[in-house]
């Protein structure tokens, strides 16, 4: 690995963090694991539920959905999110959720790509 590749590494943690500037590494997963396998709304069959993500991920279900919060609408009462991350009830199956890119999540992502494309 070189030090250009490890560089931009730490360019895009940088500007994820910029995000939410006490972000954890583990929310930072969750971002990144979301905005692998989250919703598309251009290929709905199948979508993938927060148990799917904490699966994938080897987080608890419990745990997944603190960071979606913290990634979303708001972690506790009072404390607004980061609005990165949404998350709807599943059509199948009530009692379950998936998630998704905002806007501002996707616009985050395409930043990081740029940096780790190159770009600065």
């Amino acid at each position: 690995m070189s030090s250009q590749t490890i560089r931009r590494y730490l360019e895009a943690n940088r500007r994820m963090m910029a995000e939410g500037k006490d972000m954890p590494i583990a929310i930072s997963v969750a971002f990144l694991g979301a905005a692998i396998w989250g919703f598309d709304p251009r290929d709905p069959d199948d979508p993938l539920t927060l148990e799917d993500l904490a699966d994938r991920l080897g987080f608890s279900p419990t745990t997944i959905s603190q960071h979606l919060r913290y990634l979303g609408h708001g972690y506790r009462e009072g404390t607004p999110g980061l609005g990165l991350v949404g998350t709807v009830r599943n059509s199948d199956n009530g009692r379950k959720k998936i998630f998704y890119l905002t806007p501002r999540g996707r616009g985050l992502v395409s930043q990081i790509e740029f940096i780790l494309d190159g770009g600065s």
